[in-house]
């Protein structure tokens, strides 16, 4: 292929993986607890590049339906298409996204059925309402258990009295389980055994570690790992991250919005591996301690945001997010999330590039 390639399955009503930012995906549709078939998504992708138009994010768009048993020939036949048909000659334009728009939707569509020697059905209806891990015990369906464990940043570590690192280490030693890394930085603890979980609690609890109550903010904010270890990092994300959260969230307290789901995610650079383009609000890092501060995703992952400040402080952006939760509290809707209400508003522009269809349930 002439770059990476990522591929990822969704089940509703939960798009814990970010189905839309990937350049492969299958929403997994059932009927009660019998997996009937998949809906095809392709085209997804977060990279771009400050400066150059011609490199952007885009979501995937959905193109069909296919039987269960056409997972790997479908999944076969679009890794070919884009590795007969993906830019070899500029590395920027080597994703799967760039190739579905200079075919064109519909030509893809036609080579992709050519290749599987039938036409795709008409995607069928889904609808997601949950974005992020699922916390807590969680039962498997086998018998067994499985926990998730918020990792802020992504960053396993011991500090003071939370001894993250010394807890897992003391878990994986002792117990007969599976660890596993999830889309959105979080450690799930899978293949538990029932008996087991007392123990596992009073392991996490002796190391500072017992499950907490976050604000929805602080549950779902994400961020890349920017400095000091990545080389194309312009500013700070994940170790700023926890210093910078705390005060969105004192903002939000402020105006009686504490127990609002508003997503968050920082990047050090515009490449976007933070998935950054999909949150209601997106820091974009533009040189040590500016960055561009993007709005108007939504609340589950469909929608990319838009620019509407450009180089900001830290200092500038907390009072411009001041400002905006104001306004939200004030002006919103019954229900109505922080990123639709920027969109209604006009605050960001109403449109959304490669906007990814929306399907409710029949």
């Amino acid at each position: 292929l002439p770059r990476k390639f990522k591929t990822v399955i969704a089940a509703p009503p939960r798009n814990d993986v970010d189905l839309y930012a990937h350049d492969l995906g299958f929403v997994a549709i059932c009927e009660g607890d019998e997996l009937l078939g998949y809906n095809l998504c392709v085209g997804g992708g977060m990279g771009t590049s400050h400066g150059e138009p011609s490199t952007y994010p885009r979501v995937a768009t959905v193109l069909g339906y296919l039987p269960a048993t056409q997972l790997l020939p479908v999944a076969e036949a679009v890794v070919t298409l884009q590795r007969d048909h993906g830019d070899r000659s500029n590395r920027k334009q080597a994703r799967l996204k760039y190739t579905l728009d200079r075919l064109g939707t519909d030509h893809f569509l036609a080579l992709l059925n050519e290749r599987l020697g039938e036409a795709l059905q008409p995607a069928r209806p889904y609808a997601f309402s949950e974005r992020g891990d699922a916390f807590g015990w969680q039962p498997a369906g086998d018998g067994r258990w499985w926990l998730t464990l918020r990792v802020e940043g992504g960053r396993l570590r011991d500090a003071g009295d939370h001894r993250a690192r010394s807890a897992l280490r003391e878990i994986a030693s002792r117990f007969d389980l599976r660890l596993r890394i999830t889309p959105n930085q979080n450690l799930s603890l899978i293949d538990v055994r029932d008996t087991d979980r007392a123990a596992i609690d009073a392991v996490l609890e002796g190391h500072g570690c017992a499950p907490q109550a976050l604000s929805p903010l602080r549950r779902d904010a994400l961020a890349c790992v920017a400095l000091p270890l990545c080389p194309l990092a312009m500013a700070e994300a994940e170790r700023w991250l926890p210093q910078f959260a705390p005060r969105v969230e004192a903002l939000l307290a402020q105006h009686g919005l504490a127990d609002e789901s508003v997503g968050l995610r920082i990047t050090g650079c515009p490449n976007g591996c933070a998935r950054p383009y999909l949150a209601e609000i997106g820091l974009i890092g533009k040189a040590p301690g500016r960055y561009n501060l993007l709005l108007g995703g939504d609340r589950v992952g469909e929608r990319l945001n838009a620019l509407y400040r450009e180089s900001l402080d830290e200092p500038a952006i907390l009072a411009e997010l001041d400002q905006l939760f104001g306004r939200w509290a004030a002006e919103r809707h019954s229900g109505e999330g922080f990123g639709d209400f920027t969109r209604r508003t006009g605050l960001v522009d109403g449109s959304s590039p490669h906007p990814a269809p929306r399907r409710e349930p029949a």
